[in-house]
C-alpha cells in the first residue's frame, strides 16, 4: 500500500474512533438519563424525571459544544432541548428545540415529542394560547408517552387559564399524577366544592393519598359539606392505604365533630385515629385526649369537672389537647373563686365554660347562679338572656322575664327590636366585665407561663466531705 494510502486508512479510522468516542462518551449518556426520565414520567415522578432530564441535557450539550459538526448532531440537538425543557430549564431548551425542529430527516416521533416539550416551556413562559393550539394537534398522537404528555401540558395550561372543564375534558381517564393535585387545588381556591369532592373521591379510589387531604376535608366541613367529607374518608378506608393516613383523616374528622358538639360521631373517628395510629405516637395520645375529655358537655358543676380532670392519667395530661384544656379549667376556677358582688366573675367563668371548655350544662348553672343570687347586678338580665340560648327548655319563660323585670335594660331592648345604646347598663355591664377579665386574666397569664417552663435541669453534684 502506498504511503498515501496507508494515510487516508488512518484518517479513516481516527475519523471512525472519534466519531465513536462522541457517541458513547456523549450521545450514549444522554440517552440513558433520557430513558430515566421516561420511566420516572411514566410513574408520574415529574421531580425525579426532571433531574435526570436536566442530566441528559448536560450531556446534549458537551457533544454540541466539543463537536459540533459531527454526524450526531441532530440527534444531541433533541436530546438536549427535550432533557431542558423537561427539566425546566427552558432558555436553553427553546434554542436547541428550534433548531432541532428545522433540521429535515428527523423520526416523526421524536419530532412530535420535541413539539410537546416546546409547548411546556410555552406554558411555563405563560405562552397558553399557543401552547394550547400546539399540544391540541398531539393529544391523540398514535405514540402513547407523547399523547399522554400532550394531555398533560394542555391540562396545565387549560388549568392556567382557569378552564377547569377542559382539564378534565384532557385528561379523561388519565391518572396525571400531580396534576389531579393541582386541579384540586385550584377548584378549591374557586370555592368549586362539587368539583372538589369529585376530584378528591377519585384520588381516594384510587389510593392516591396527600398530606393536603385533611385540609381539603376541613375547608369541605366549613362550607357545610359533612357528607362529602366523610364519603372521602370511607373511600380512602376502602382503599386500604396507609394506617398512618388515614389515622390523620378520621383524627380531622373527629376533631371537627367535637368541636361542633356531634360527640357521638366525634368519638367514632377519635377511636378509629387512636386504632390506627399506633401506640405511643402523637396522634394516638391526641385522639385519647379527646376522647377522655368527651364527658366535658355533661359536667353541671366545677366539683364534676375536678373530678373529670383527677381521672385522668399522666399520659392523657401531658398531651397538647390536655394541657390546653386544663389551663382554661384554671381559668375558669379563678373567676369562679373571687367574692364579687357583682356578679362579673362568675359570668365571666361561665363563658369560658361554654366557649372555651364546651361544658353547656355547667356553664348554664353558672349564669343562672348570677341571675339568682346577685339581684341588683346590671349583668341579671344578661345571665338570664345568655342561660336561655343553651337551653330552650325554660328560654321563653326567662326572656318572658327579662321583659317584666328588667324592661329598662339593654336586654330587653334587644329583644323588643329597639336600640339597645340607651339603655342604662349598655356601658356598664360590659364595662364589669372588661375590668374582672384583665385582672383575673393577668394573674392567669402568669400562672399558665409558669407551668409552661420546663423542669430546671438539675445542677452538679457536690461530692461531700466527710
Amino acid at each position: 500500500m502506498t504511503r498515501a494510502g496507508r494515510r487516508l486508512v488512518l484518517l479513516a479510522a481516527t475519523w471512525a474512533i472519534g466519531s465513536g468516542c462522541v457517541y458513547y462518551n456523549g450521545v450514549y449518556n444522554a440517552q440513558e438519563a433520557a430513558r430515566l426520565g421516561e420511566r420516572r414520567l411514566r410513574a408520574d415522578n415529574e421531580t425525579e424525571a426532571a433531574t435526570q432530564f436536566q442530566l441528559s441535557a448536560a450531556k446534549a450539550e458537551s457533544v454540541l459544544v466539543r463537536h459540533p459538526t459531527s454526524k450526531w448532531r441532530a440527534r444531541a440537538l433533541y436530546l438536549a432541548g427535550r432533557g431542558a425543557a423537561l427539566g425546566g430549564q427552558c432558555e436553553q431548551a427553546t434554542v436547541r428545540l428550534n433548531e432541532y425542529l428545522t433540521t429535515p430527516g428527523e423520526p416523526a416521533v421524536d419530532r412530535d415529542r420535541a413539539r410537546v416539550a416546546l409547548a411546556s416551556c410555552e406554558v411555563r413562559s405563560a405562552k397558553l394560547a399557543e401552547a394550547r393550539a400546539r399540544l391540541d394537534s398531539l393529544v391523540d398522537s398514535p405514540d402513547a408517552p407523547t399523547a399522554r404528555q400532550a394531555r398533560l401540558w394542555a391540562s396545565r395550561a387549560a388549568l392556567a387559564q382557569g378552564d377547569r372543564d377542559a382539564v378534565e375534558r384532557y385528561l379523561g381517564s388519565l391518572d396525571g399524577g400531580a396534576l389531579p393535585w393541582e386541579l384540586l387545588s385550584a377548584s378549591l381556591t374557586a370555592r368549586e366544592f362539587v368539583r372538589v369532592e369529585s376530584l378528591l373521591v377519585q384520588r381516594a379510589s384510587r389510593g392516591d393519598y396527600r398530606d393536603d387531604v385533611t385540609r381539603v376535608l376541613r375547608d369541605l366541613w366549613a362550607d357545610g359539606r359533612v357528607e362529602a367529607a366523610e364519603r372521602i374518608v370511607a373511600t380512602y378506608d376502602a382503599a386500604r392505604i396507609r394506617d398512618a393516613n388515614r389515622a390523620a383523616m378520621h383524627f380531622a374528622l373527629g376533631d371537627l365533630n367535637l368541636r361542633s358538639g356531634l360527640d357521638s360521631v366525634a368519638r367514632r373517628h377519635l377511636f378509629a385515629s387512636r386504632t390506627l395510629a399506633g401506640r405511643d405516637t402523637v396522634m394516638e395520645r391526641e385522639s385519647a385526649a379527646r376522647l377522655a375529655f368527651l364527658p366535658l358537655p355533661r359536667v353541671a358543676s366545677v366539683r364534676e369537672l375536678d373530678t373529670l380532670l383527677a381521672r385522668q392519667d399522666s399520659a392523657v395530661l401531658r398531651t397538647l389537647y390536655a394541657r390546653r384544656t386544663t389551663e382554661q379549667v384554671l381559668l375558669l376556677r379563678l373567676f369562679e373563686a373571687q367574692e364579687d358582688v357583682t356578679g362579673a366573675s362568675t359570668y365571666l367563668a361561665a363563658e369560658v365554660a361554654r366557649d372555651s371548655l364546651r361544658a353547656p350544662v355547667l356553664a348554664q348553672s353558672l349564669f343562672l347562679r348570677v341571675a339568682r343570687e346577685v339581684r341588683a347586678s346590671p349583668l341579671v338580665p344578661h345571665a338570664w338572656y345568655a342561660a336561655s340560648l343553651i337551653t330552650t327548655d325554660s328560654a321563653g319563660s326567662w326572656r318572658r322575664r327579662i321583659l317584666a323585670e328588667y324592661a329598662t335594660s339593654s336586654v330587653a331592648a334587644r329583644l323588643r327590636g329597639e336600640d339597645p345604646a340607651a339603655s342604662s347598663d349598655y356601658v356598664s355591664a360590659p364595662a364589669l366585665l372588661t375590668l374582672r377579665w384583665t385582672e383575673t386574666v393577668r394573674t392567669w397569664s402568669d400562672s399558665v407561663r409558669k407551668l409552661r417552663l420546663p423542669p430546671k435541669a438539675a445542677g452538679p453534684v457536690r461530692a461531700v466531705t466527710p
